[in-house]
């Protein structure tokens, strides 16, 4: 069971981490635009447009609330 809830932790440090960095482009798309944003990623060398970013943005998202209350769940029993 420990190995299950260090795994849970790890999961949820990543699928955070990712969802603020993700949060920082979101600050930047709010102000900017979505064409701005992805000239942002080409100017970055990364390779994702305005929609595999909301993807990737819900699915860290939804990853993290999850992992967050499973590991909750299994920490009090």
């Amino acid at each position: 069971m420990n190995f299950i809830i260090k795994i849970l932790r790890v999961i949820n440090i990543v699928s955070f981490s990712v969802l603020l960095l993700f949060c920082i482009f979101g600050i930047y798309e709010e102000i900017m635009g979505s064409a701005d944003l992805e000239n942002l990623f080409k100017k970055l060398n990364i390779p994702l447009n305005y929609r595999q970013y909301v993807i990737i943005f819900i699915l860290s998202l939804s990853i993290t609330i999850i992992s967050y209350f499973v590991l909750k769940k299994l920490s009090n029993n």
